[in-house]
């Protein structure tokens, strides 16, 4: 889950025409002044929520009314004494926007004259009651160029494996499953270009934008009335192939597997995730979590050759699962303190890293304990 809140107000849709850039029906269906539902949590919903409050305002005939749903708040910090609201409520709230907090929609039913549900980045399933008492059911806003990453992680699985492009897809809520509904409109091909080493925080707040923008061309566009039309392009091209999943992203995704990451995919899970981990057992000790906190590619190999032959080269021996592996490790002894970690024969750079129980550290510091 993201937790960036988003500040912007309305969507400029006047430099993205919604047939060249969106993929929508080219014929506007008729439709009653919407009364909507907007089920969201995180930062890529809130530019979706403030974009409908900006319809509702300016734009009654279509956006009559806007009722906000958002999942309970989390439990965190020492003795999990604070609650963490998701963004949405706090972007509801700043609007004053009705707010329904729950974690299920069991023995509770739509606001009196709801007639369209809009889901975006929520996290839970839309049960068929629910939709059917809706007129026009339910639309939601993937960040994936459908079928492709089905599932609650999609952009970051597709930094995770290198993609060049991300995309958005408009799409119907289907009363099965997530992810399954017909196509209402999709980001052109080949998609949004990812610039060379974006982290999610570069990719999350543009791709939120063209979200909202998506969704509010969308209604305006009537593509929420029956009959559907699919306008997907990105299945033709994945037909009779194997779809990639987009699971939720979990602190195990993080733990350094020394025998199969290469250096790219080392420092790219840094960039995605924030930071990658490995337990590193100690010189006197018992074995330690070691958290990267940062990595960055450095020149080829030989470049390294020389540092090689400074004090404090040695081996670190790492824990991942039951077997225990062993990669290079070269402590450079120049003024930042930095470490050159061999990762396949590559080189890469840590400057900053945390050790299970104490603050963070300048790497040459923080390894120092488990070089051997």
């Amino acid at each position: 889950m993201f937790h960036i809140i988003s500040r912007s107000i309305a969507p400029d849709l006047s430099s993205c025409p919604a047939r060249r850039c969106i993929g929508t029906l080219s014929k506007k269906a008729s439709s009653d002044p919407l009364r909507i539902l907007f089920c969201g949590s995180d930062a890529f919903s809130c530019a979706s929520l403030r974009a409908l409050h900006s319809e509702n305002v300016q734009n009654r005939g279509l956006v009559e009314a806007l009722d906000v749903m958002v999942l309970p708040g989390k439990r965190t910090g020492r003795g999990l004494k604070q609650i963490r609201e998701v963004p949405c409520k706090t972007v509801a709230e700043e609007l004053g926007l009705p707010i329904h907090q729950r974690d299920t929609f069991r023995n509770w039913n739509l606001p009196n004259g709801t007639n369209l549900v809009v889901v975006v980045s929520f996290g839970l399933f839309v049960p068929p009651r629910i939709l059917s008492c809706a007129k026009y059911g339910g639309i939601n806003v993937h960040p994936s160029l459908l079928p492709d990453l089905r599932g609650p992680a999609p952009i970051h699985h597709a930094l995770l494996r290198g993609d060049a492009h991300i995309g958005i897809s408009l799409q119907t809520l289907d009363d099965k499953a997530f992810d399954h509904g017909t196509i209402l409109g999709q980001t052109p091909s080949p998609g949004l270009p990812i610039p060379p080493g974006a982290t999610l925080h570069d990719i999350l707040p543009d791709a939120a934008q063209r979200g909202a923008q998506m969704l509010i061309q969308g209604l305006r566009d009537g593509v929420h009335v029956p009959p559907h039309q699919d306008v997907g392009w990105k299945a033709a091209q994945l037909a009779g192939k194997e779809l990639w999943h987009a699971p939720k992203v979990t602190k195990a995704d993080g733990q350094v597997d020394w025998s199969t990451w290469t250096a790219e995919q080392f420092t790219r899970r840094v960039r995605v995730l924030g930071s990658v981990w490995t337990y590193a057992v100690g010189n006197k000790g018992p074995s330690k979590r070691v958290i990267f906190l940062d990595a960055e590619l450095v020149a080829p190999d030989e470049e390294m050759t020389p540092l090689l032959k400074k004090e404090g080269t040695g081996t670190l021996l790492c824990e991942h699962g039951t077997r225990a592996e062993r990669c290079q490790i070269t402590v450079v002894s120049d003024e930042d303190g930095s470490c050159l970690v061999r990762v396949h024969d590559s080189p890469i750079r840590v400057r900053k890293v945390k050790v299970d129980g104490k603050p963070e550290q300048v790497a040459a510091i923080g390894l120092k304990a488990f070089i051997t």
